[in-house]
């Protein structure tokens, strides 16, 4: 079958730090609304349209990433590095940009207390249920006012009904002031009470002491923090409560302390009850978990002895409970290493992640990933892209995103056997009717062909109404046909879930 490679969606530092930790939360949707100033209206949207648009319709200047869906579907989130999308000049260089679907308004979302422009950079944004609040990371020193550790990347949320930004990783008054600390990768709760992130401060939960390395066993619980010490991939998960202001870790092994490596990529339900991320850290008893892979050099460079891992077991951690447990299984019931970009359902019920197989490759890797979708209630762990009955492929498929109903699940994929038909080397965005395991692909040219670039990091709305992409290609727009382009933009289109066209193996109808 036919191999291909993913295309290069931003810089590696960038990419690197998306897979540690993006990703947006698919919340249910909540009574609170967001009135939005009208402006440059555009049509119902009645097909693919691109969201990453400059200010009166001009091509936009640069590339785009989706970040995003309000749970309506209304709402559409994405970064970008152009800056000809809002009248406002572009004083940094990544913002966060909030499309409204309704009235084709484009607003930066990323701006100061006081409505300004950011001198930095934002890479990672997520959006609640109904649109009102934005979260974001900023290394910009002009967010609010009297920030006291200059460049460095911390977790802000931005109130578009007020008007006001507000620090959501720690406080003005935190005792750490190394620079090279940071906070990033936000999610938030549908009602936008809780925001959960990963940071490499030890300051943020003043319940846990992190003793400094070599304080001797007498250190612990008790022992001041050190912070004093250089930046480390010791980076950890926290939740942050905008309603009592308080702050827990919740990456922290059976003793309380923080892991002792990298987590990433947290997801939070619709409710905040259940957090979903993965880790290298030793997080259970020894031998509860299998231990992180082995890094492995590659082939081209031996001299480079530690190559950064792909996977990790993904965790789920229960508000209730308190309790943090292995959720990614493979179907045979062990517990095995998904790949970064796993998540929660919106009612965090079900896990989505990706387990590698092997044969490969897909971007270099002698191995390729298939979905699994597994039941948290239940255990019960079901394979989602595993392809068509009697064909295989060493295509990749991940970054899942499913709806509030648990029904549909849209995840982006390499693979040539998910359908019928022509295929291209591309990746494309699909639809999995997780009821009748059939299986289309929707990023395509309004003539019902595939894309002539890649579709990625697909987002749908909690309702199922709306999906927001990112796509290299030039052809999915009515009375476009450009040829693929180097870098992405981002898009939107109706998800025809409800009543579709019936040419995807026979396509369900709801019940």
């Amino acid at each position: 079958m036919t191999r291909t490679t993913r295309t290069t969606r931003t810089t590696r530092g960038t990419r690197d730090r998306r897979l540690l930790g993006a990703g947006s939360v698919l919340a249910a949707a909540v009574a609170l609304a967001v009135t939005a100033a009208p402006a440059q209206a555009d049509p119902a949207l009645r097909g693919t349209v691109r969201i990453s648009t400059g200010v009166n319709g001009a091509a936009p200047d640069d590339q785009s990433w989706s970040q995003g869906v309000s749970a309506d579907g209304r709402y559409a989130l994405f970064t970008s590095w152009a800056k000809n999308l809002v009248p406002q000049p572009t004083v940094g260089g990544r913002d966060a940009y909030l499309r409204d679907l309704r009235t084709g308004r484009t607003e930066r979302v990323n701006l100061s207390d006081s409505g300004e422009a950011l001198n930095g950079w934002t890479d990672q944004a997520a959006i609640n249920a109904d649109g009102r609040y934005v979260a974001f990371e900023s290394n910009a020193d002009n967010v609010v006012p009297g920030m006291q550790v200059k460049g460095r990347t911390e977790v802000y949320l931005r109130d578009r009904r007020t008007g006001r930004t507000e620090l959501v990783s720690g406080g003005l008054t935190a005792t750490d002031t190394d620079q090279f600390h940071a906070s990033y990768a936000p999610q938030i709760s549908a009602d936008g009470r809780y925001v959960v992130y990963v940071s490499s401060r030890t300051d943020l939960d003043p319940t846990v002491v992190d003793p400094a390395p070599g304080a001797g066993a007498g250190a612990g619980i008790g022992a001041a923090p050190s912070l004093a010490r250089p930046y480390t991939w010791k980076i950890n998960v926290y939740l942050t409560d905008r309603r009592t202001h308080t702050t827990r870790l919740i990456s922290r092994d059976t003793a309380g302390k923080p892991g002792e490596s990298t987590s990433f990529r947290p997801t939070i339900s619709a409710n905040g009850r259940t957090i979903g991320f993965g880790s290298l850290s030793e997080l259970l008893p020894t031998g509860s978990t299998p231990a992180p892979a082995a890094p492995t050099a590659p082939a081209a460079a031996p001299e480079l002895a530690l190559a950064r891992p792909t996977s990790a077991v993904y965790y789920t951690w229960n508000a209730a409970s308190g309790k943090l447990t292995p959720a990614s299984y493979d179907v045979d019931g062990k517990v095995a290493d998904a790949d970064f970009d796993a998540t929660v359902s919106p009612d965090g019920r079900y896990a989505v992640y990706s387990l590698p197989e092997p044969g490969g490759s897909t971007g270099g890797h002698r191995y390729h990933t298939v979905l699994h979708v597994r039941d948290l209630r239940t255990g019960a762990v079901r394979k989602v892209s595993g392809g068509l009955p009697g064909t295989t492929s060493v295509g990749s498929s991940g970054h899942g995103s499913i709806t509030a109903d648990n029904r549909w699940l849209y995840f982006d994929s390499a693979a040539d056997n998910l359908v019928p038909g022509p295929q291209h080397p591309g990746w494309d965005v699909y639809r999995q009717d997780l009821r009748t395991g059939r299986t289309k692909r929707v990023t395509t040219a309004p003539d019902g062909s595939a894309g002539n670039g890649s579709s990625n990091a697909p987002f749908v709305s909690a309702a199922g109404n709306t999906l927001v992409f990112e796509s290299t290609s030039g052809n999915l727009v009515a009375g476009t046909d450009a040829p693929a382009a180097e870098g992405s933009q981002a898009f939107a289109r109706p998800t025809g879930s409800r009543s579709d066209d019936g040419d995807d193996q026979g396509e369900d109808q709801d019940d």
